[in-house]
């Protein structure tokens, strides 16, 4: 049997990252391009500085209840890579200002590019999968993104979605899921999810899409209702106001002594370190950038150089440590110790 060519294809991840003016850039993707994206997107690693080209199994991408695919499968795969290939993403850099004219007159549409979103695409009958990379443009949009302005899901979340829209308009009202809710321009709405030439009447984008992302988005932890708004002045449907239930984002954290408080959180508050601090840090850690005992090593560690009277402040020192990793590498050498002490007892008491 021929080896694995790609051996450090990474494993699907359970967070998915992009950044937010990505989740809100204007394309439209098929459901089966949509599920090679979240493929792609979820191979992406959270030390990668480059873009790899990763190993996706036909099956991840078409005959999803583990089926044979047939030669019509093959067929839509092919004509999925090449469109796919050829889609650029428009993503708007500056927001157009309100009532601003050019000087011929037109409405500003404020700053934007289109950018390509694959480098390429190929099939490898060898492993049964698609060869694909994405495009170094969108590279800021997608790697190294520790800090700031994203939006991360969970995996598992989107595994119960089928329609292309409703894995945008997940992505969408996620990206507003400590709030509650979320309010589009009608058209707005049709832009970012690439239908502004479709669905001409309201009553149609109502069935064919909302609806169906209602349906769809009430198998996850994003399950909503909609209001449709006619403007003052106005005829028919201009906006379209979506309410869901507030999710524990980045801007919200669990009560102090809650039953749902980790450790970790409880240990920052108790040496009085800023809630924004603890939102950046828990970041980290959902991201995976350390586990939260490190944030326990660290706490007791210049605990320690405190009492001995080497710092005077233990708040900001821990915070810096954290940040900055300064800590990180003498508690992965610990953790390795310990975990090297408990492989011989396991096999001692296996005999």
């Amino acid at each position: 049997m021929q080896g694995n060519l790609f051996p450090d294809t990474p494993t699907p991840s359970k967070l998915l990252v992009q950044r937010n003016d990505l989740v809100n850039a204007r394309f439209g993707f098929t459901t089966l391009e949509m599920r090679l994206f979240m493929a792609m997107l979820s191979r992406i690693r959270r030390e990668d500085t480059e873009f790899h080209e990763v190993l996706i199994p036909v099956r991840e991408i078409i005959a999803l209840s583990g089926r044979r695919p047939s030669r019509n499968d093959y067929d839509q795969l092919e004509r999925m890579c090449d469109k796919i290939t050829s889609k650029k993403l428009t993503i708007r850099t500056t927001l157009p200002p309100r009532r601003r004219k050019r000087r011929g007159g037109d409405d500003d549409m404020g700053d934007f590019e289109k950018i390509p979103l694959m480098a390429y695409a190929s099939y490898s009958s060898d492993h049964c999968a698609l060869k694909v990379r994405f495009n170094d443009y969108v590279r800021d949009h997608l790697l190294q993104l520790n800090e700031g302005n994203f939006t991360q899901v969970e995996l598992i979340q989107l595994l119960k979605l089928k329609s292309s829209h409703s894995f945008r308009i997940y992505w969408l009202l996620k990206q507003r899921g400590e709030y509650g809710e979320r309010t589009f321009g009608v058209e707005e709405l049709k832009s970012l999810l690439g239908l502004e030439e479709d669905y001409p009447k309201f009553s149609m984008f109502r069935i064919r899409v909302l609806k169906v992302a209602q349906r769809e988005l009430a198998q996850t932890n994003l399950a909503f209702e909609f209001e449709e708004r006619t403007l003052a002045g106005m005829n028919g449907v201009q906006e379209i106001r979506f309410v869901f239930t507030k999710l524990k984002g980045k801007n919200s954290l669990p009560e102090p002594g809650g039953a749902e408080t980790p450790k970790w959180m409880e240990a920052l508050r108790a040496i009085e370190i800023s809630e924004a601090s603890i939102l950046a840090i828990g970041q980290r850690i959902e991201l995976g950038h350390f586990d939260p005992d490190y944030v326990l090593f660290v706490i007791s560690e210049l605990k320690k150089r405190k009492e001995a009277g080497k710092i005077a402040t233990l708040a900001g020192y821990v915070v810096d440590a954290i940040k900055n990793d300064y800590k990180l590498p003498e508690y992965l050498v610990r953790l390795q110790k310990r975990q090297a002490v408990r492989v011989p007892e396991k096999r001692k008491s296996s005999r």
